[in-house]
């Protein structure tokens, strides 16, 4: 840029990025020089007249394998926490750097052992390997740790240097080759060719052992993650186990909320970008509004999918941008030119392109059996092409962040789009997007004014089969729990604040038409339904997209939901699944729906607090039920819930999110626990507290969250302060344990009344309502909800002409066992 108080063309003051090696390590220096020309010298005569360094990026090493020269070893042993390598007996190969140790490269007879402390993760640990602690065979290890803990962290009790033969040799070069790249790998771009490393620092460590039972297994210490314990099989995208260390819980305790562990926070997106679907390409420029959330900050992580090329990184305030790559991560390093003050906010532009697969709509995937062959098919489903949250097709911060946006995209002629935000018509269109350099093809502007956690667009070929816009005013939503527990609960849309109006579109492919038409009106029902009972709708507008799949499921984004519907020709019936609810056919669509206020408004602080998503969109998918389909509709739903529930709890509690399921790859038990039991927990909640109070908490929830990030402990906050009780033996037992209580029930009966007794027999008491059912004499039944919080409870029902029957839990309501 010039120097101020110069003739324009005398001076200027120049942003440089040097890269500088020497010998094994290399950094990068960025500065800012001032130059001018020389006074009264030559016409290309210039000289510097100021000269600042604004950052440095050091660390950055080559790796210096000795494959010449190895140890025979007997008894080496290498520690981390949790985990013990050793080589029984083999040859072990020193990675060097110009810090000293940084690696090993081990081949020979050895022992890996991993035994994580918790309990949930030793049930884990027995569900994968069959035992509480994993114990396997291994061939060869790369191992990577800090050149200060080498000796600390390796023992050998026998040591004999030998001439590694040339056989040993290429196999060691081997290992390291495959294993080398998948961790602390820099990509420095045109700055330099070579692969240069990062050292681990202090206390972190990584392992790739190559077991004889499990395959390739990871093992890695990271300080700077929040759960910094992970053993986990790339090849497989499997985690086995991931938690805090002993260290981290101490710092920070059980809980921690991931956006305090970003550097930015994410303010506005607006992305520029063409999307071909055929070649599933993009090729897209995305601004970026930033804050920094910390003092002093230097440098930043976007996320970006690796398929993805960076053309260029530059900034309004900060000019252009020194960005590297770091290898296999899916991340784009940006250097800063100068240290950003906290609460500072400035622009990134980012210029990228490449091929990116689709994302798989399979959120509510069910699971399914084929019902014939697959050459019985007799159409083709219509391709979708779909870029969402896993997807890493525009960049953005290193966790999901609520951030408004506005999208201009552009596709091929033939085709249309479903994306993030409210489309905005050619009439409403701001003279920038007017005087924008029209692109080749079929061009939509999305705004979402409303903060949204990611960014969506489906692509297909579209057609516009319903656009009506929903009042939320028309119609109190009432429920009544069953089993009398509470009076009416009607929620009215009036309340201050709250949108009353959504704008809704229904987009499907062509043999869809005829099912968008249908599902139009229902859509409708549903928003309003749950408008009027939160009081609110989150979204100016809602987009439901109808596409083609030959598995049902659904994804929801902020102002869209994208949802499969098999085509005629299907191969594959639904089969036992937590999510198959043959009796409401408007399971997916309500489920999705509901999305939009749990999930998006509301979202969830790390990957343990999915339940308050899928649990809630759950059980409001069953209210919904109840009121479309009548009260046996919805006591189907408690019934399977329970059922899924009482099976699947072995598995881990709520709390362990994603991972439930994960180690044996079966979906169902992550639904039926995350889904099921999760809007199981809530029906018992309601049960616990009553409707007014139960619904007035949510509502608070709902209000205090919204457009932010929630936890269990927020919940069990908001519940607290409207109903005056403690939650916390609640949430303990039914989201944090795995265990289900069992109880024991007797009764007798008096004059006018029946006396139940029931005794909890598990070690730790739960808060567990209860329905019983007593039939008198007469024939008439009484209902009354016993709340069991004690060792022993007695619950009184007054009855007429003696006691015929009694009933414990008839309706599946609660899902303790039962017995006489």
């Amino acid at each position: 840029v010039p120097l101020e108080k110069l003739p324009a063309g005398d001076g200027f003051s120049l942003i440089v990025e040097f890269f500088t090696e020497s010998g094994g390590h290399a950094q990068i220096v960025s500065a800012r020089i001032d130059v001018q020309r020389v006074p009264g010298g030559p016409v290309d005569g210039w000289q510097v007249v100021d000269l600042e360094r604004l950052s440095l990026v050091q660390g950055l090493y080559r790796l210096r394998p000795d494959f010449l020269q190895g140890d025979g070893v007997r008894g080496l042993t290498i520690d981390a926490e949790d985990l013990q390598l050793t080589l029984a007996e083999g040859t072990a190969f020193t990675v060097g750097s110009d810090e000293g140790v940084t690696g090993l490269v081990l081949i020979g007879r050895g022992e890996m052992r991993f035994a994580p402390p918790s309990a949930t993760e030793k049930g884990q640990m027995r569900l994968y390997g069959g035992s509480e602690a994993l114990v396997t065979a291994f061939d060869t290890a790369f191992v990577r740790l800090n050149p200060g803990e080498y000796e600390s962290r390796v023992k050998v009790q026998a040591r004999v240097p030998v001439q590694a033969d040339r056989r040993l040799t290429r196999r060691a070069q081997e290992v390291f080759d495959r294993e080398s790249a998948k961790s602390l790998l820099l990509d420095a771009g045109d700055l330099s060719r070579d692969p240069w490393y990062l050292i681990p620092p202090p206390g972190d460590f990584i392992s790739e052992v190559r077991t004889r039972r499990f395959g390739t297994l990871t093992y890695v210490r990271s300080q700077n993650q929040p759960e910094d314990i992970q053993l986990f099989n790339r090849e497989r995208r499997r985690t086995i186990s991931i938690y805090a260390s002993a260290d981290t819980l101490a710092e920070r305790g059980p809980f921690y909320d991931e956006d305090a562990l970003t550097d930015i926070d994410l303010q506005h997106i607006e992305v520029n970008a063409s999307i071909d679907p055929e070649r599933e390409a993009v090729s897209g420029v995305a601004r970026l509004v930033i804050a920094a959330r910390r003092d002093g900050l230097a440098t930043l992580t976007l996320r970006l999918a690796d398929e993805l090329v960076v053309s260029n990184i530059s900034s309004p305030e900060l000019g252009r941008l020194l960005f590297l790559r770091i290898a296999n991560q899916s991340a784009v390093l940006v250097n800063l030119p100068r240290q950003i003050p906290q609460g500072r906010t400035f622009t990134l532009v980012v210029a990228y392109a490449g091929r990116v697969p689709t994302q798989r709509v399979e959120s509510e995937q069910v699971a399914v059996s084929a019902q014939g062959p697959e050459g019985d098919a007799v159409f083709v489903p219509e391709p979708t092409y779909l870029l969402s949250n896993r997807a890493y097709w525009y960049p953005q911060n290193g966790y999901t962040d609520y951030a408004t946006a506005r999208l201009r995209l552009t596709v091929p002629d033939a085709y249309r789009m479903v994306a993030s935000g409210q489309r905005i018509p050619p009439a409403d269109r701001s003279l920038d997007d007017l005087l924008a350099a029209r692109s080749e093809g079929y061009t939509e502007i999305f705004a979402a004014t409303d903060p949204v956690r990611y960014l969506t667009v489906a692509v297909s070929r579209f057609t516009r089969v319903a656009d009506t816009t929903i009042s939320t005013r028309e119609g109190p939503a009432t429920l009544r729990a069953t089993g009398g527990s509470g009076p009416d609960t009607q929620a009215s849309a009036s309340a201050s604040g709250a949108r009353e109006r959504i704008g809704l579109t229904v987009e499907a492919i062509a043999r869809q038409v005829g099912k968008g038409r249908e599902m139009a009106p229902v859509a409708e029902d549903i928003i309003r339904f749950y408008g009027t009972l939160m009081n609110d709708t989150p979204y100016s507008a809602v987009t439901l997209g109808l596409v083609e799949n030959e598995l049902p499921g659904g994804h929801s984004p902020g102002y869209a939901v994208v949802l499969n519907t098999p085509p005629p020709s299907a191969v594959f019936l639904w089969r036992n699944d937590p999510a198959s609810f043959l009796n409401f056919p408007e399971f997916f669509i309500a489920h999705e729906l509901a999305h939009q206020w749990w999930g998006q408004a509301v979202g969830w602080n790390n990957y343990h607090e999915q339940w308050l998503s899928e649990g809630f969109a759950q059980y409001f998918s069953a209210l919904y039920a109840r009121r479309a389909r009548g009260e046996g509709a919805f006591t189907d739903m408690l019934r399977q819930f329970r059922r899924w529930s009482l099976s699947a709890s072995p598995e881990g509690p709520v709390y362990l999110g994603y991972r439930l399921g994960h180690v044996k790859n079966e979906g169902r038990i992550f639904r039926a626990l995350v889904y099921n039991k999760g809007a199981a927990v809530l029906h018992m909640a309601r049960r616990l507290l009553g409707d007014d109070v139960f619904f007035a908490a949510i509502r608070r929830f709902y209000r205090e969250q919204k457009f932010r990030k929630a936890g269990t402990n927020d919940l069990q906050r908001a519940i607290e302060a409207e109903s005056g009780r403690s939650m916390a033996r609640f949430f303990n037992g039914w989201i944090y344990s795995s265990d289900i209580p069992r109880v024991r029930y007797s009764f007798t009966t008096g004059e006018g009344e029946v006396i139940v007794r029931f005794e909890q027999t598990q070690t730790e008491l739960f808060d567990i309502p209860v329905t019983v059912t007593v039939t008198g004499g007469d024939g008439k039944a009484v209902e009354a909800i016993a709340i069991i919080s004690e060792r022993t409870t007695e619950q009184r029902i007054k009855v007429h002409g003696g006691v015929r029957q009694l009933q414990v839990n008839r309706d599946s309501a609660s899902l303790a066992q039962f017995s006489m």
